[in-house]
């Protein structure tokens, strides 16, 4: 009668758990039908049971493993019949084998490849062993799964507990990221402070210049005298005519003859020069010119007049017979002073004047009223003259008081010069002197071919007040505000350079100045510091003015000081 046989495999010396399997024999169908029953138990078969074999038993009861107590569902020893399906089941038991039983284990582990003897295995339940990782939970392993967990799962969940109370260190705490680490900082901040501490010297915002226009005078409108022709200038600038026609200029010409002799015969300021000497002849000549009609003054007969003397009389009582004297002393001939005369205006730029007598006696001593304020400006430089057609009046001897015949010197600033006429033309040249912003300007005018003495002086007077005006109402050369240059940085800020002030140069009829900048920048970054000057010259004067910033400039943003450590230190893509 088959049995079902177990063998125990021996467990190893270190208690090792050891899974093994009971090896079940199948009984043949007779056996198993007189089996099915327990001993003692008899039991009928039922009639109507076919024949051939008879049917196994529907429960299996599980074997105890060896050395166990006996099963409660038979007897010791009795067999129990298992339903041939489930004779592969295995039951897990722990089992601790003698030494030498190892041939023993291997039999039983041996599989049996009799279809009637290959039942499939189970592992023994219940069986337990010795824990070899001493540390590990297995209660913490059955309670976690050992897929890494999501990173929004908290570490309980993840198996992070199966470290619980284990003394771990922060990878970045260790001495080999620490000291580095600190190092890194130290030279990171080292630099920043240094960066954002670090002096502008080799940064420093530089000024450009920025091309400078200066305002133009305005062209002069003058309204010019209705009879005649007339022109005015101002001395240093230029001048502007009526015409360009010359006419008789009559006693202007003494203008020319004076500044010859005084070329001839120099005189120093309040020098006499040489004298003289007169007699009744030269007193019956003198009534002779009066009687031609011809200005003239009477001289000391037995006494003598001064070189200087001679020229008063000369200029202010526009005596034909003084200038000749002096003439006839110097030249010896009408002839050779004519000659005389032509070389000293041509040598003097003065083409537009012709002199053929040295008192201008004849109306072919004629000039352009353009030339004639030319003249006046020269003959205006030689301080000797200029005091002498500056006076009013003036005592010698022979002739007793002589008074200037240029109305003009009552008003004020007129300085001279000298009137003329001829038959019905008067002529008058004169020169003024105005102050503007401290600046000496000279005006000159001459006026020709006038009805009389009020007329010319009413159009001289005209000519002075016309050109004042358009210099009291001159735009300045640079306005204040006026951007002259820019300050430009490395690091982008920008800012301009303007005027602080009007730059009132002098000028008129479409004359300009120039202007020049210097500026000092140093240290100055706040609107309205003071960076420069800029000297704006005219033909008259010369203006400096202020320079400032219209706005502060900006300092470097620390992001730019961070990132151009180079141009802090005045390296250049050149020097790189």
């Amino acid at each position: 009668m088959p049995t079902l046989a177990s063998a125990p495999v021996a467990a190893t010396r270190n208690s090792a758990r050891v899974r093994y399997r009971e090896e079940v024999t199948a009984p043949d169908s007779a056996e198993a039908t007189a089996s099915a029953v327990p001993a003692g138990d008899a039991s009928t078969p039922d009639a109507s049971a076919p024949a051939g074999p008879t049917a196994e038993a529907s429960v299996p009861e599980a074997t105890a493993p060896a050395g166990s107590a006996a099963d409660a569902s038979g007897p010791a020893g009795s067999t129990v019949a298992l339903p041939e399906a489930d004779v592969s089941a295995a039951v897990e038991t722990d089992a601790a084998p003698e030494s030498g039983a190892d041939d023993e284990a291997a039999a039983i582990f041996a599989p049996d490849t009799t279809p009637d003897t290959a039942p499939e295995a189970q592992w023994a339940e219940g069986a337990s062993g010795g824990t070899p990782l001493t540390w590990v939970d297995a209660v913490e392993i059955a309670r976690h799964p050992a897929t890494e967990a999501l990173d929004d799962t908290p570490p309980a969940a993840s198996g992070g507990a199966l470290l619980t109370g284990a003394h771990l260190r922060p990878a970045i705490t260790r001495p080999g990221v620490l000291v580095p680490l600190g190092v890194l900082v130290g030279l990171l901040g080292t630099y920043v402070g240094s960066a954002m501490l670090w002096p502008l010297h080799e940064v420093a915002p530089a000024v450009q210049a920025v091309e400078l226009t200066t305002i133009a005078a305005p062209a002069a409108a003058i309204t010019w005298p209705a009879q005649g022709s007339a022109a005015v200038g101002i001395g240093g600038i230029g001048t502007t005519s009526s015409s360009l026609d010359a006419a008789a200029i009559a006693s202007v010409t003494k203008v020319v003859s004076s500044l010859m002799v005084l070329d001839r015969m120099p005189l120093a300021v309040g020098e006499q020069g040489p004298e003289f000497s007169f007699t009744r002849a030269d007193n019956l000549a003198y009534w002779d010119y009066r009687r031609s009609d011809q200005s003239a003054l009477d001289v000391p007969v037995g006494g003598t007049l001064t070189e200087f003397q001679l020229l008063q009389g000369t200029l202010l009582g526009s005596a034909n017979n003084y200038i000749d004297r002096l003439s006839q002393e110097i030249w010896g001939s009408p002839s050779a002073f004519t000659a005389a005369a032509e070389v000293w205006l041509r040598d003097r730029g003065l083409d537009d004047i012709t002199i053929v007598t040295p008192s201008g006696f004849d109306d072919r001593n004629r000039a352009t009223p353009e030339s004639l304020v030319a003249l006046a400006e020269l003959a205006m430089q030689n301080p000797v003259f200029a005091g002498i057609v500056g006076t009013p009046s003036v005592d010698l001897p022979g002739a007793g008081t002589v008074v200037n015949t240029n109305g003009m010197l009552a008003d004020p600033g007129v300085v001279g010069v000298k009137t003329g006429t001829l038959g019905d033309s008067w002529n008058l040249l004169t020169a003024k002197v105005i102050t503007l912003d401290d600046t000496t300007v000279r005006l000159y005018a001459s006026v020709l071919g006038q009805a009389d003495d009020a007329q010319r002086l009413t159009e001289t007077r005209s000519l002075f007040a016309q050109v004042e005006t358009a210099l009291e109402q001159l735009p300045p050369a640079v306005a204040a505000g006026t951007v002259v240059g820019t300050v430009t940085t490395p690091w982008g800020a920008t800012t301009d350079v303007v005027t602080d002030a009007d730059a009132d140069v002098v000028l008129w009829n479409g004359a300009t100045a120039q202007a020049s900048t210097d500026f000092s920048l140093g240290d100055n970054r706040e609107s309205g510091d003071e960076v420069g000057t800029m000297t704006s010259a005219g033909p008259l004067n010369t203006v400096t003015t202020s320079l400032s910033l219209a706005d502060d400039v900006d300092a470097p943003s620390p992001w730019w000081r961070l990132t151009h450590p180079l141009e802090l230190l005045g390296i250049t893509a050149a020097q790189r």
